[in-house]
């Protein structure tokens, strides 16, 4: 039965571990706490802005150590990964990483527009930025994945938060040059063929800007760079045997 269909054991499983992570937990119960703050201290508009582009994060932070330390532990040669399950349970974690963090994401969303209708400050064009933020979410999701095939615990994680400080720091060196590339995602125009080429370099990097209204066109971008990492991923299942 486990064989044939595989992927109920694997939403249990990977939600036993999420909440098995006091991290997640703290993360998952800080996040509406600072929104809340945030919007009395400030304003409901600055509550949202900071929630979409932020929340995909709770997307990377779920899929620390997706594959390696799994792999190491032997867990995976349990009889319910037999021929070949124990491929179709790390491939199929993607998708249950995905939902997950995309339930608990869409409660907060929902809250907060609720908030906002409350208010009288609610604005529609949030509900697509939502949604491109659910796309960033499940390419952090891809990413991770794929880094966790080669680096254990939550190195993963760790090498995407770094690539994303370095791609800052060459930000900051850009706001130095009159028309620097901060000008370029400042007006959402990029003029030049290279503007445009460091605007897919840096959107695979933070898939998060998507979520701006002057960038939504970076969601092809993203859209194409999970399925190149969806695919990678696979053809590393594929391949992977577990140690005897």
């Amino acid at each position: 039965m486990f064989e044939k269909n595989i992927f109920p054991l694997t939403v249990r499983l990977t939600g036993l571990k999420l909440r098995a992570s006091k991290f997640n937990l703290a993360l998952a119960a800080f996040l509406p706490a600072f929104l809340v703050f945030l919007g009395v201290r400030t304003t409901y508009g600055t509550a949202m802005k900071f929630f979409l582009f932020f929340f995909p994060y709770v997307f990377l932070v779920s899929a620390q150590d997706m594959v390696g330390t799994e792999v190491a532990g032997g867990a995976l040669e349990n009889v319910l990964f037999l021929r070949g399950g124990f491929r179709r349970y790390l491939w199929q974690k993607n998708f249950a990483l995905a939902a997950a963090a995309g339930i608990y994401a869409a409660c907060l969303f929902f809250l907060t527009a609720l908030w906002g209708v409350a208010c009288g400050k609610f604005d529609p064009l949030t509900i697509p930025q939502f949604g491109l933020g659910l796309l960033a979410g499940f390419y952090y999701i891809g990413a991770a994945g794929a880094l966790s095939h080669f680096l254990k615990a939550g190195s993963n994680v760790v090498v995407i938060l770094l690539a994303q400080a370095a791609a800052l720091i060459g930000l900051l060196f850009s706001a130095t040059s009159r028309t620097g590339f901060i000008d370029h995602l400042g007006t959402g125009r990029f003029p030049s063929l290279g503007s445009r080429l460091l605007f897919v370099g840096f959107t695979s990097v933070f898939p998060n800007l998507i979520v701006s209204p002057r960038l939504l066109r970076g969601g092809f971008t993203v859209a194409a760079g999970l399925a190149i990492l969806l695919l990678f991923q696979k053809a590393l299942v594929r391949r992977l045997e577990l140690r005897k």
